[in-house]
């Protein structure tokens, strides 16, 4: 099934510069804000993009389903690109011990979660060097402008606490761990 002409709109506010290359059949878009700047690398796409009168036209014509669903994202993206340089993102990780008392350390480019179950070992968990990750007490709180980079920085801290296999506890004894939480 072919969609004619799909088109979405993406308001870009006065205090925010905008920067838009065409490189190897794709767009590269560089957006600049109070809180800093980001690049997004948007090749090898179908669509297209255009600024026109301060804000970004993401059409697709005669395409396919998946053409039509990308204008969509891409209009997501260029949103939150938007609003992190406007305003930072901000993530909370809540460190729950019951067991054995759990540390969490930041390190240059590593978060060092020790004693995390008993464990000898620390886990080392990477992160972006953009994602700024600040411990107090039981809160990790990551801060930055690129959504995608914060959230998954979260996600692993979450994830890398998580036991699986024979490994396994009881979660209603055993509920150790890093949880995100609702921001």
């Amino acid at each position: 099934m072919t969609h004619f002409t799909v088109e979405k709109t993406v308001e870009i506010p006065d205090d925010i510069k905008v920067d838009m290359k065409q490189i190897r059949g794709g767009y590269t878009v560089e957006i600049e804000g109070p809180k800093g700047k980001i690049e997004k690398d948007f090749t090898r796409l179908s669509v297209k993009i255009s600024l026109e009168d301060k804000k970004f036209v993401i059409t697709s014509h005669f395409g396919k389903k998946r053409e039509a669903s990308m204008v969509g994202t891409i209009a997501g993206h260029l949103k939150n690109m938007i609003q992190g340089v406007k305003e930072l993102y901000t993530y909370q990780v809540q460190i729950i011990t019951s067991h054995f008392p759990a540390t969490v350390e930041v390190q240059k480019s590593v978060v060092l979660i020790k004693n995390l179950y008993g464990r000898r070992d620390p886990i080392e968990v990477p992160y972006d060097s953009s994602v700024d990750i600040k411990v107090k007490g039981d809160l990790v709180t990551l801060t930055g402008i690129n959504k995608e980079l914060v959230s998954q920085a979260a996600a692993r801290l979450a994830e890398s606490s998580r036991l699986r296999g024979r490994r396994s506890k009881d979660p209603t004894v055993f509920q150790d761990g890093l949880y995100v939480l609702n921001t």
